[in-house]
């Protein structure tokens, strides 16, 4: 069973869709872009067809769930709306914190809203699911800074270390932020722990992503980025959060755990 959990939401593929083309009369295919179980960016090519088998499996994706269609208020004052699986929840979020100057004194601050699934995934930037953050002038970005491309730890918002998202016994768990206490560190040392004390998510490449791509959706420039994180202590915990930045709409959106559903979110975002 804890096996089980933990590959449900650990190393999933991660797809997006980059464009579409007829080979023949009767078959269409796709491109993909995906991130293999190493966190590497590949392009695999897929057939479509107008009845996909169905998943199995216990940790299969139920990509053919039934979509509803959802809006959100802008916070420009307009709305954009998109599509989601019917059995996913919408949650409001509080505003993210800012620390560095904005980007003009009197910056729009963005609004964003956790997109849950019913077998919802640990809690990461306090969002069991997708993260959707809309905003005129920023984005969150890592540390109360506002989102660019090819930030370090740009996957998240916080700045504190993150505990592994999993407990000793495969169960999801909250990947709260760590810190130990000074009578625990010493008088002299440094406050911030280590993967030798507790068990970290540690991000690769130092936090810088594995892809950066520029791509486009529905005509509209997107920025794609992957990361891969793993569990300093416990063997085979792997995620790899991946981030779409849609520059016309003002929207960035973060899955943590890399699920197959939120291509389908970002590809149908249109503004309202």
């Amino acid at each position: 069973m804890a096996e089980r959990m933990r590959g449900a939401w650990a190393g999933a593929a991660t797809l997006v869709l980059l464009c579409a083309g007829c080979t023949g009369d009767d078959v269409e295919t796709v491109e993909i872009m995906t991130t293999d179980s190493e966190g590497q960016p590949t392009v695999v090519t897929q057939e479509v067809t107008e009845a996909p088998p169905t998943p199995s499996g216990p940790d299969a994706a139920p990509t053919t769930a039934a979509l509803t269609s959802t809006a959100l208020e802008h916070p420009d004052g307009g709305a954009v709306s998109f599509q989601m699986p019917e059995t996913w929840t919408v949650v409001p979020m509080e505003e993210p914190e800012r620390t560095d100057p904005p980007p003009i004194a009197d910056a729009v601050a963005p609004l964003q809203w956790c997109l849950v699934p019913p077998e919802a995934p640990p809690v990461l930037d306090g969002c069991s699911g997708v993260l959707l953050a809309m905003g005129p002038d920023w984005l969150p970005g890592p540390a109360g800074s506002a989102y660019t491309p090819r930030q370090v730890d740009g996957w998240r918002s916080g700045a504190a270390p993150l505990a592994c998202p999993f407990g000793e016994d495969g169960e999801p768990a909250d990947a709260a932020s760590v810190t130990i206490t000074p009578d625990q560190a010493g008088a002299t040392a440094d406050p911030t722990p280590d993967d030798s004390e507790v068990d970290l998510l540690v991000t690769e490449a130092e936090g810088l992503p594995l892809t950066s791509v520029s791509t486009e959706v529905d005509g509209r420039r997107v920025t794609y980025e992957t990361w891969r994180a793993s569990c300093s202590l416990t063997e085979d915990v792997v995620i790899t959060p991946q981030v779409w930045h849609d520059l016309e709409l003002g929207v960035l959106v973060r899955d943590y755990f890399g699920l197959p559903e939120t291509a389908l979110v970002v590809e149908s975002l249109r503004g309202a």
